[in-house]
């Protein structure tokens, strides 16, 4: 059997030591629980990371794809510029009666 006096007699004497090793259990204890909490905030903020990772990715790839469309559509508009300006062309250089006869068959009565 436990001889309870006995360990009650040490503690007394060694009081101080006994005292820091509570703290210090106590301490650990509250260390433990904090580095636990800390791992679960990593692993939401891990988990966040790798979501905005992919909504970059999606994003990134919408951006490539508006690129290509605008540089499309500049084309386009380039295209009809140059059809414009031609046509613009064309029609200053003709004479008064070219005119009269170009605008008579594209817009008639």
């Amino acid at each position: 059997m436990i001889d309870l006096h006995g360990i009650y007699k040490f503690l007394k004497k060694q009081w101080l030591g006994t005292v820091l090793i509570i703290i210090w259990l106590i301490s650990i204890f509250i260390h433990q629980s904090k580095k636990n909490d800390l791992n679960e905030k990593a692993y939401k903020l891990e988990s966040k990371i790798k979501q905005l990772e992919k909504n970059a990715l999606v994003n990134l790839k919408a951006v490539v794809e508006l690129k290509t469309i605008d540089t499309l559509i500049l084309t386009k508009i380039k295209i009809i510029k140059q059809k414009e300006y031609e046509e613009i062309h064309v029609i200053d250089s003709l004479p008064i009666s070219g005119l009269q006869s170009y605008f008579t068959e594209r817009y008639p009565k």
